[in-house]
């Protein structure tokens, strides 16, 4: 039974190479043998097709193949003209195809999946930051050959025939990089994929290197952060190497809201817990952590409570920490009852 690659990787016939990306990446950690230890023989049967409709969908040639011949024209060689079963008379084939056939055989899905992620240590891949891969990795298609539309791509001026503009270095390449609260809170490493042009004097030739670079976010830094790495980027002739510059940017939280080295906490609690108290509110701090308060008074829109010391890491001193304040959203009832409302005015 013939295998729907786009099927397999859970996307539409008009899916964009970064939509592939994602799609093979949450497939091939899902499907990925080490993972699924219970169920190893149907886990690589599945991995294996994930890989081949990767492989095969992030190549342009591949592709195009395959969209007009299916899996068996992919794998059985392109039909000829005049051949036995070939098509008809006024079937168009494409001039880009090899004039003597084309048969696809799949490479080592482990492969394949070492050079998406860089690494072929599951645990590795599966904390490799997404983001960022989608948006900067080379891929394994054609798009991902010289000139392809990699963002690490830059203009060359008048080419390799002009004169070299000595130690004029390029713009530095920036890239936004997000972090959640809790990341910003405790710390943590960041490991990214990235793909640079290299362009090499001898051979008067450029090719394309991948490498891995660990960032490392310490406790406290906010948004707009930057941090330099010199000469990661793009080596283009007669030029000093790029440097890549990352910005930090911060995650919107469901819970807290960040201010400076303040934290704040919105606690929602009912009229009837404002006005009698409920005993215990407990708070899940950024690094897991239980913080509890105890409502023993009434509480008003504007009562605020404050937990010294439990804010944010100070940047340049991530051994002390800004404030919680703990702000309150009291939901009132949308109706009450005649007799709620006796009792109500009774009480008050």
């Amino acid at each position: 039974m013939a295998i729907d690659y786009y099927q397999v990787l859970g996307v539409a016939k008009t899916a964009t190479e970064e939509e592939l990306k994602k799609a093979y990446r949450k497939m091939a950690l899902k499907w990925h043998p080490d993972k699924n230890p219970d169920s190893k023989d149907l886990a690589q049967k599945k991995f294996q097709e994930v890989n081949e409709a990767y492989e095969v969908l992030s190549d342009k040639q591949k592709r195009e193949i395959y969209d007009q011949y299916g899996e068996e024209g992919l794998k059985g060689g392109i039909p000829q003209p005049g051949g036995a079963g070939g098509p008809q008379p006024g079937v168009h084939f494409s001039s880009g195809f090899p004039s003597g056939g084309f048969s696809f055989h799949s490479s080592d899905p482990s492969k394949i999946f070492e050079q998406f992620f860089g690494t072929s240590n599951l645990h590795e891949a599966e904390h490799m930051d997404p983001m960022f891969m989608f948006s900067n990795m080379g891929g394994m298609g054609r798009s991902s050959s010289f000139g392809g539309g990699n963002p690490f791509a830059s203009s060359f001026g008048g080419g390799f025939g002009s004169p070299p503009r000595k130690n004029k270095r390029s713009e530095p390449l920036k890239r936004d990089l997000e972090c959640t609260l809790e990341q910003l809170y405790t710390g943590c490493t960041k490991r990214l994929k990235i793909t640079r042009k290299i362009y090499d004097e001898r051979s008067r030739s450029m090719h394309e290197e991948e490498k891995i670079l660990e960032v490392q976010v310490h406790p406290g830094w906010k948004a707009g952060t930057k941090l330099t790495y010199e000469g990661e980027g793009d080596v283009l002739p007669g030029r000093a190497p790029q440097d890549i510059v990352f910005v930090i940017q911060e995650k919107a939280h469901p819970k807290f809201k960040r201010e400076g080295d303040t934290l704040v906490y919105r606690a929602k609690i009912t009229l009837k817990d404002a006005l009698v108290g409920n005993g215990t509110l407990t708070i899940k701090t950024l690094d897991g952590r239980d913080l509890h308060l105890r409502l023993d008074s009434v509480v008003t829109p504007t009562t605020r409570k404050v937990f010294v010391g439990e804010g944010m890491p100070l940047s340049k001193d991530p051994m002390r920490r800004g404030d919680l304040h703990v702000h309150f959203d009291i939901q009132f009832p949308t109706s009450l009852t005649s007799q709620q409302a006796d009792l109500i005015r009774q009480a008050l």
